[in-house]
């Protein structure tokens, strides 16, 4: 998000507990109501959180933090918290239509506080540092909602209900949508800001860049909630065993995975094998990303033209615009793919199709592919 800069150095001029709050070590500043978008007292984090860094005597933990490059979610299926503190809700968070079993936030450094996965209609917060399940909710799915229904545990000892809603909830904003919102901070860390920014600091980790000491403060997103599923994971790896079980079991084969891509689309590092299984078994392959990409486009760009031959074969449209208008020849032309330029003009390929003032033949001129501008000028 884009407010950093503006956010940055709030002021307390005005601020009647101004008296009350000791100086910070850390230069944590204040961000007034009036100077950010949630309309809150905000706290700056980021002189703690984005310049510190974790550590370990132990090397255990040391280990387990870095431990989940290859973790899909199922080593944590079947964990409990605990902690057998339980309470019912109605969170709820968008979806796009269903979402699958799969990984919401893997850790990747120590700084990483938290792994998140959905299994069994439960979602599980495991506390990367020690492989062990916190806090899991239950859930149901219904009108593109994920409602969490009950929650078990808690991710700090001894906080209250309303602070283990706030906490779930941060943590699927601002790990699984990466979304940059203020993380709930307790109340009576409040006069001390160099506390309150350690305090955040263990339990979020780099993902917190702001905070805030109130219990009401409910945000609200238009991104949907989507994992990376067990589907596009077994891809990923060629298990052709694993994807067969996983459509079998009825996994949306079209479903986008968290970063917005669909199935065939993260096919185009795997087999052909791969892809041409997943079209056989009803993949669209005009299924488009969050940016209106669509598969034939992957292929160009991960120069896969064995890829991109299955796709045409079965019936992708080779004049198909992403969002901003360009298309899979455009792509191809940009990046010397000269092969491919023939393979989509032999296939109906548009070349005088425009894209923000770019035909492919401009951007071939442009990037001197001179192969290319021969075909495309013909």
């Amino acid at each position: 998000m884009g407010i950093f800069k503006k956010l940055f150095g709030g002021s307390e001029k005005n601020d009647p507990k101004k008296k009350e709050i000791k100086k910070s070590e850390y230069n944590l500043q204040w961000i007034t109501p009036e100077q950010n978008p949630w309309g809150l007292k905000i706290l700056d984090l980021r002189p703690i959180s984005q310049n510190m860094l974790s550590t370990s005597k132990d090397q255990r933990m040391a280990t387990n933090a870095i431990s989940y490059n290859q973790e899909d979610g199922t080593t944590f299926k079947d964990y409990f918290p605990k902690s057998s503190k339980s309470f019912s809700s109605n969170l709820s968070i968008p979806i796009d239509g269903k979402l699958e079993e799969g990984v919401l936030f893997n850790p990747s450094t120590m700084e990483h506080k938290w792994a998140i996965y959905f299994m069994n209609d439960r979602l599980i917060f495991i506390r990367s540092w020690l492989r062990e399940a916190f806090v899991v909710a239950k859930t149901i799915q219904e009108k593109n909602q994920l409602r969490i229904t009950e929650i078990t545990g808690e991710f700090t000892d001894d906080e209250s209900r309303e602070m283990t809603e706030s906490i779930l909830m941060f943590l699927l904003f601002s790990h699984s949508l990466n979304e940059t919102i203020p993380a709930p901070i307790p109340n009576d860390l409040f006069e001390n800001t160099d506390q309150a920014g350690m305090w955040a600091f263990s339990t979020y980790g780099n993902m917190a860049h702001l905070g805030y000491f109130e219990n009401n403060f409910k945000y609200e997103t238009d991104l949907k909630l989507r994992s990376h599923s067990l589907l596009h994971i077994a891809i990923a790896r060629g298990e052709m065993d694993k994807i067969n079980d996983e459509l079998n079991k009825g996994t949306n084969i079209n479903c986008l995975a968290g970063d917005g891509l669909s199935t065939l689309q993260w096919a185009m590092t795997a087999d052909p094998n791969i892809l041409n299984l997943l079209l056989e078994n009803g993949a669209d392959p005009n299924s488009r990303s969050t940016e209106g990409a669509t598969p034939i486009m992957n292929a160009v760009q991960s120069d896969k033209i064995e890829h991109l031959n299955l796709l045409i074969k079965n019936n992708a449209d080779v004049n198909a615009k992403d969002d901003r208008g360009f298309t899979a020849l455009h792509r191809a032309s940009e990046m010397g793919r000269d092969e491919m330029v023939r393979m989509l003009l032999a296939n109906g390929a548009d070349k005088n199709v425009e894209a923000e003032n770019h035909t492919p033949l401009s951007l071939a001129v442009a990037m001197k592919n001179e192969e290319i501008i021969k075909l495309l000028g013909n």
